[in-house]
Order: structure tokens, then sequence, then C-alpha cells
């Protein structure tokens, strides 16, 4: 039903012509896209040249303020929906690269709806136009079936038919007559061709299509490197590292093959190759900032901390707008560093009393008596009579010697005491204890003296 209503509507000459006018501003849209995608690469590829770029800050619509790019390198990169990421200005040019593809295939798709669009339109004018002529010649057509037409009785040929019929065919008998190849023109050809063989002509020079030009050396080289660029971003490292190894063969002197090389090494895990390849680029090329990086990655797999911090300080000095550089070196730097925490003296051993020798108990406290207070505050807190008793000192128990059996003797809890028979009493703990009613010393007064 959908595709015989999109029929319909491609029928109908203003619809028809609607949708050209949709497609052609969809292209415009696209081609403005692409252009804009150019002067945004052009202009980032301009950035990583200065360190600084005075440029004009607008504020609002009509105000503008002067200001200034810092970290010229590092470019926010919109990677498709929401989804951002941070990029070199090299990497954010090959992400426009990327998305300038994508639209030159939606250009190319709708410029073939274009045409296909264009091609129904001429069908619906020439359909018009039939019908046109149709009204003013007063042309009917013929709306009979097959059926009724076979109904009708068929009449007899006559002898102008005849004629015309075999006319026709005599036409066709001499025309195949000619097409036919002549025994005699074929035998004079091969004729030729033999005689030919025998002066060393080539026989196929005229037939012989022209063999495309060779390509030159850094074309080979440009072709196996895309070649292994593309099997690189598929995650097919071994194969990449084939494409790359064969155009090491024909150019040595390219820094970036080594380096590609080196990367896809190290995507394997072959850190000691990744870091010989590593080697020979930033030989090649001493300030390339990404032979320095892949060789600072590849001592830090292999756990050489220290040369891998001296590498990455190296690619921070060639490329100071790169702060990661410079934290990766501050991380390798801190593992090289022995740890600061030493380990603690160990505590000294618990001495612990002969068996043979009892445990004394703890002898009480006496707390030091109060001092004397005045007659007056005396007088007033406390109206009763004072009585001095002697204290005596009880006399130490003796505990139970420590038991050396298999169970260890239960220590003594803090709520333990002794009586005056010597019996050890032991007081837990039973429920919550009551808060301490405090009394203010204002207050002590005043009942002291109401008594």
């Amino acid at each position: 039903m959908a595709q015989a209503a999109t029929a319909i509507d491609l029928a109908n000459p203003r619809l028809l012509q609607e949708k050209l006018e949709r497609t052609r501003e969809q292209i415009l849209a696209l081609q403005e896209d692409v252009d804009k995608y150019s002067d945004v690469a052009a202009t980032i590829a301009e950035l990583p040249k200065k360190l600084k770029h005075d440029v004009m800050v607008p504020i609002g619509t009509r105000a503008m303020m002067p200001g200034k790019i810092v970290r010229s390198n590092e470019i926010l990169a919109h990677l498709g929906d929401e989804y951002f990421a941070w990029k070199t200005a090299v990497e954010a040019v090959d992400v426009i690269d990327r998305k300038k593809k994508a639209l030159a295939k939606q250009i190319k798709a709708e410029e073939e709806s274009l045409d296909a669009l264009q091609e129904k339109k001429k069908d619906v004018n020439n359909l018009l136009d039939i019908q046109k002529l149709y009204e003013d010649e007063n042309i009917k057509e013929i709306h009979e079936t097959e059926e009724e037409s076979e109904s009708h009785l068929v009449s007899r040929a006559t002898e102008e038919d005849i004629e015309n019929y075999f006319e026709i065919e005599e036409e066709e008998r001499v025309k195949n007559e000619g097409a036919e190849w002549d025994w005699d023109e074929m035998m004079k050809r091969v004729e030729e061709l033999e005689a030919m063989e025998d002066r060393g002509d080539d026989v196929d020079e005229e037939t012989k299509e022209p063999e495309p030009p060779a390509l030159s050396k850094e074309e080979q080289v440009a072709q196996l490197k895309a070649k292994g660029n593309d099997a690189f971003g598929k995650r097919r490292f071994k194969e990449s590292i084939d494409w790359y190894t064969k155009a090491i063969d024909l150019d040595s002197s390219s820094h970036i093959l080594y380096g590609n090389r080196a990367a896809a090494y190290h995507r394997l895990k072959q850190y000691t190759k990744a870091l010989a390849d590593a080697k020979k680029a930033v030989e090649l090329d001493g300030s390339w900032v990404k032979g320095h990086y892949r060789m600072a990655s590849a001592l830090s797999a292999l756990e050489r901390y220290e040369e891998a911090a001296e590498a990455f300080e190296q690619a921070f000095e060639l490329c100071p707008t790169d702060e990661k550089l410079k934290q990766q070196a501050n991380e390798m730097r801190a593992k090289t560093r022995p740890s600061a925490s030493a380990p603690s003296a160990p505590a000294p051993a618990k001495v612990l009393p002969p068996k043979d020798q009892p445990t004394p108990s703890p002898t009480p406290v006496v707390p030091p008596p109060p001092a004397a207070a005045s007659d007056s505050v005396a007088s007033k807190v406390f109206s009763g009579s004072i009585l001095e008793r002697d204290v005596v000192q009880e006399k130490p128990v003796v505990s139970a010697p420590a038991s050396t059996g298999a169970f260890p003797t239960r220590r003594p809890s803090r709520f333990m005491g002794n009586n005056p028979d010597g019996k050890v009493v032991t007081f837990e703990p039973v429920g919550q204890p009551e808060p301490v009613k405090r009394v203010s010393r204002f207050k002590a007064q005043r009942s002291g003296g109401a008594q």
C-alpha cells in the first residue's frame, strides 16, 4: 500500500515538483556542511603552529571582546550523538575528514535520487503531452478486454497482406546473409596474420589495450601505508604489521611507518618489538612527538619506569601544550621512588610474671580528704556533725596461679573487687546506669540554709 501511495504521489506533477525542490535543498545543505567542515579543518591545522592565538570572542549578538586561544593542540571533537573527546589537532582533522566522507556519500545518494525524480518528471510530462494529444485529436482509448477481443471473428488475410509479409521476410533474410562470415574473406584474413607473424610483427598490436603506467615508489608506499591504516582501524593488527613491513622494505627512511608498526606491536603486547621500532622512528626524526610517546609507552609496559619517564619528558619538551605527557612522566617518576612509609618497629613483648609468683591484687587508692571549707559555707551546706574514722588497709589476697591447661583462665573484669572475707566477688553490669543528678552550688546553699 505504501509503495502504491508513493507511486500515485509521484505521478502527481505538483507533488513531484515539491519532492524535487526538497531534494535540491538537502543537497545544498549537505554541501554547506562540507564547506564548513573544510573551513574548520583548515583553521585547526593552523592552530598547533603557535602556542597562543589572539582572537575576538563574541559576547551576545553584537559585542566582541579580545581573547586568546591557549593549549592550541587540544581540540574537543564531536564523535557523534552526545559523545565528545579531547583530540590533538591532527586527530581532529582526521575526524573531520571522516565526517566529510560520510557527507559525500549522502550527497551522492541524494543526487542519484534527484536524477531518478527528474526522469520520472520527464515520463509524467510525456504522459501529459500524450493525454493532451488524445484530447485534441479526439482519440479514445480501447478498454476492450482480452477475452472480448478473442470472441470477435478474425477476418481473412488479403493478397496485399501476404505480399507485405513476404517482403518483410526477404528483407530479414538479406540482412542475416550480410551479417554472416564469408569463408573466403576469413581465409584471406588468416593469411594476412600469418604473414605478419613471419615478419615478426605483433599480431595483437592493433587490439592490444595500453597497459596502465607503473606506479612510482612513493605511490606504492602510500598505498601500502593506507592498507595498513585501514587494517589497524579494523583491529586487524597482524595484517597491518604485514602492510607496514612491506612499505618499510620500499622506504626505510620513513619514521611514520616505524611509528605505526610500533603502535601495532604494542596492541599485540609485543613490547620489545614496539620499543625497537619506536627507537628507530626517533633516530630518523628526533622532533616527532609520537615517536617519543611510542617509546615511552613500550618502556612503561616493560616496567623500565626511569627510561619511560625520560621519554615522556622529552615528548613534553617537544609539545609543552600537552599536560598529559607531563602527568605521565610524573607517574613514572613516582614508580621509581622507594616507598616513603618504612615498616614500623615491632612492639616489645609483654613480660609475664613467673607461674610460681602470685599476682598481687591492686591496692585501692584512697582519695585525699577535701579541703576544709569556711564555717559560713559549711554551716549552710551541711548541718550535721563530722565523724572521723581510721582507714584500715586490707590485706592483699593471693589470686590463683595461671592455668596451664588447654583453656586459658578468664581475664579479670574491671568490675571485680575484694570483700572483707577475702572472696573474689564479680560485679557484672546489669542494665543501663542511671544518670547522676547534679545540683548547682547555689541551690545546695539555699537548701542548706533552709534547714
